[in-house]
C-alpha cells in the first residue's frame, strides 16, 4: 500500500495569507461538521498553529477528538499534517500552499 502524500492544489481570489488563515484557523466556519467523529453540528475544529500541533474536533460539551498532527507550520505558505482516519490503514501526509494568481484578460 502506498503512502504518498496528497498534494492539494487550488486557485482562490484572496490574498495568500487570508486563504491561509481561513483553512488553518477558521476552519469551523467552512468545514461540513457531518463529516466529523461527533457529527455534532455546534463543533469547533481547531489546528494548533505549530509543528506537532494537534487537529482535533471539540463538542459543546468538551469531548474531544482527535483528527491528525500538524508536520509543517509556515504560515502564509504552507500547512502539512498528517491525517487520522476511521480505517486502520495508514493515510498519506496532506500539504496545503496557497498561491494567488493573477488573472490575465477580462473577467
Amino acid at each position: 500500500m502506498s503512502t504518498e502524500p496528497l498534494e492539494l492544489r487550488f486557485t482562490v481570489a484572496c490574498p495568500r495569507e487570508h486563504a491561509f488563515d481561513v483553512w488553518a484557523n477558521k476552519t469551523s466556519l467552512w468545514w461540513p461538521h457531518g463529516h466529523s467523529v461527533s457529527g455534532d453540528p455546534d463543533l469547533t475544529v481547531t489546528i494548533e498553529p505549530r509543528p506537532g500541533g494537534r487537529i482535533f474536533e471539540r463538542t459543546p460539551s468538551g469531548a474531544e477528538h482527535d483528527w491528525g498532527e500538524v508536520l509543517v507550520w509556515e504560515p502564509p505558505r504552507r500547512l502539512a499534517y498528517l491525517w487520522h482516519s476511521a480505517s486502520p490503514a495508514p493515510t498519506p501526509p496532506r500539504s496545503i500552499s496557497p498561491s494567488r494568481r493573477r488573472r490575465r484578460g477580462p473577467p
